[in-house]
């Protein structure tokens, strides 16, 4: 086999030699710099990461940075004689007239670590591949984990000077005054005057026991938003992208989604899911029914999905949480959900869209005496779901535990009773806890604001007390 990587690797030399000698020139510039380049692996030349390292071990003591205490260190380690001498030091501090530029000169060396770094990588998994015994999954996992520990380890300053934020918080306000929502809006009355929408980097976690109507809301939510011009980008990891579009119709138009999946329409039902279809046919709704996706995936999905539509991305939904692959090596399930979790979170940050996932509640809640009532200690496989969350929700419907407990041939529960379902607002960092009360259409899958609902939009003064708990 050819040598694959015959030319050059990555490096930026003079601006190793400009860097140092602007640190040289103004010691206080490390600390800037140092947010910049975590290590001395990061330089190329084994003499100048001898020397950096010298300086940060000075600057961490608080001891001053010139020539004579680096030669010192240097000396003291050995690596004097290696890096040329005091006179090598000394033509560091001559080799450029300020340091003016010293974090672009970072900036340069960073950036061809980080493609040396990938091209190492890259070795490791071509080595791999070429192993009699490998297996393709375990390689495409070892791979992932040398990507995503190179990616997550990057440390930026990310500061944002105060009037920069506050500016930010006048917008809102006048959002506010003009009874607009500042978030991506759901269509659910109660539901927006509490969270004003949901909000630009907000992890929020939906989450219930099987048959409760998890996807069935997550998709009203998705669909309530586009119909409102919102782009929504939905991964569907369980249901394939054709079930969920028979679900979106069955809901706009209130047809029975078993008569759509079966075609037991009359020719009026049928021209009456034709009108609707048409209506809502452009709706910037997306579906990803990939399955076995990780959750690096979904960054990078986010990420060529908003390149591509100009960036627009209002709202991401994942169904659901425990669904999405782990990494191989993880020690266990459950630390291979919070990776998952703590990255959702991560890609709600970076691409400053809300992401709502679902997740499964355990056993536990239908085991106490609570009537099915969930808590977040329900939270299935990891409490640092919890932790990571901006909010959590929780759906209840009364009528689903009273149908376990049935007893006797003159059990009923009426209509209106199997409709009532509970919105439970577990965790709300940024707001009040509190219950919203639906209405569920299980034949059409359909959640809708519940006929007492009365709380006003943002704009008006601010009744909503959670007079439903």
């Amino acid at each position: 086999m050819s040598d694959y990587y015959a030319g050059k690797y990555p490096e930026a030399v003079d601006a190793e030699t400009w860097l140092l000698g602007g640190v040289l020139q103004d010691p206080k510039s490390l600390g800037e710099i140092s947010l910049i380049l975590k290590n001395g692996s990061e330089f190329y030349l084994e003499k100048n990461q001898a020397v950096w390292n010298a300086m940060v071990r000075l600057y961490k003591d608080g001891s001053p940075i010139n020539v004579l205490t680096i030669a010192e260190i240097l000396e003291k380690e050995g690596k004097l004689a290696q890096v040329g001498g005091k006179d090598y030091i000394f033509s560091l501090q001559e080799s450029v007239p300020s340091a003016a530029n010293a974090d672009y000169y970072a900036g340069m060396i960073h950036d061809k670590f980080v493609l040396r770094s990938l091209i190492s990588s890259s070795h490791e998994t071509i080595k791999e591949s070429l192993v009699p015994a490998a297996v393709g999954d375990e390689v495409l996992e070892s791979a992932e984990k040398r990507i995503y520990d190179l990616a997550t380890g990057q440390i930026k300053e990310n500061a944002l000077p105060f009037g920069e934020v506050s500016s930010e918080v006048f917008k809102k306000l006048a959002k506010l005054r003009s009874n607009e929502l500042s978030g991506c809006p759901t269509d659910f009355k109660d539901l927006d005057s509490l969270t004003n929408g949901l909000q630009a980097s907000d992890f929020i976690i939906l989450a219930a026991r099987p048959s409760m109507g998890k996807t069935a809301l997550a998709l009203n939510i998705a669909a309530n938003a586009s119909l409102l011009g919102r782009t929504v980008l939905f991964f569907s990891l369980e249901m394939n992208a054709e079930q969920l579009a028979i679900r979106v119709l069955s809901s706009a138009a209130e047809i029975d989604q078993g008569k759509i999946r079966h075609g037991k329409m009359t020719p009026d039902t049928i021209k009456h899911l034709q009108i609707k279809a048409k209506e809502i046919e452009n709706m910037p709704l997306f579906i990803d029914d990939s399955s076995e996706v990780r959750a690096f995936d979904l960054l990078s999905k986010c990420r060529v999905f908003k390149r591509k539509h100009n960036n627009k991305l209002d709202l991401v939904v994942v169904d659901y949480l425990q669904m999405m692959k782990v990494r191989g090596d993880a020690e266990n399930r459950a630390v291979g959900v919070a990776e998952n979790s703590r990255m959702l979170k991560v890609l709600a940050k970076t691409l400053q869209v809300p992401v709502l996932a679902l997740a499964q509640l355990n056993r536990n809640v239908e085991n106490r005496h609570t009537g099915g009532r969930p808590q977040l200690s329900d939270l299935r496989d990891s409490g640092s779901i919890e932790q990571d969350a901006d909010m959590v929700w929780f759906i209840h419907r009364p009528a689903k535990e009273k149908e376990k407990k049935k007893s006797g041939d003159g059990f009923e529960i009426s209509d209106e009773e199997k409709r009532q379902a509970f919105l439970i607002i577990a965790k709300n960092r940024n707001g009040p806890t509190t219950d919203i009360e639906l209405e569920f259409h299980g034949e059409i899958t359909k959640f809708k604001n519940h006929l007492r609902t009365s709380a006003p939009y943002p704009g008006e003064e601010y009744a909503f007390s959670g007079a439903y708990q």
